[in-house]
């Protein structure tokens, strides 16, 4: 299974603020792994409010990892191409 990984990461500015497209499967596990170990908390989610499955605007599948700490700080999609 191939996924297509972003992060975006929401700082406290905006000149802070950025997004990182195509990430590899380890570099996207190490940061989910650092954040942890500083401090944020990783929240999966795969289904939407009514209960369906995730899926992007072209109907793949998809996964979110979410940071949390104070707020969302940082948002890892794995897209299932």
């Amino acid at each position: 299974m191939d996924y297509l990984i972003n992060h975006q990461f929401f700082g406290p500015t905006p000149a802070s603020r950025y997004e990182v497209r195509g990430l590899s499967s380890e570099e996207a596990y190490r940061l989910i792994g650092a954040n942890t170990l500083a401090g944020f908390e990783p929240v999966v989610h795969t289904r939407t409010g009514k209960g369906d499955q995730l899926r992007t605007p072209d109907g793949n599948l998809l996964t979110v990892v979410a940071l949390h700490g104070t707020g969302v700080m940082s948002v890892l999609e794995f897209e299932q191409v």
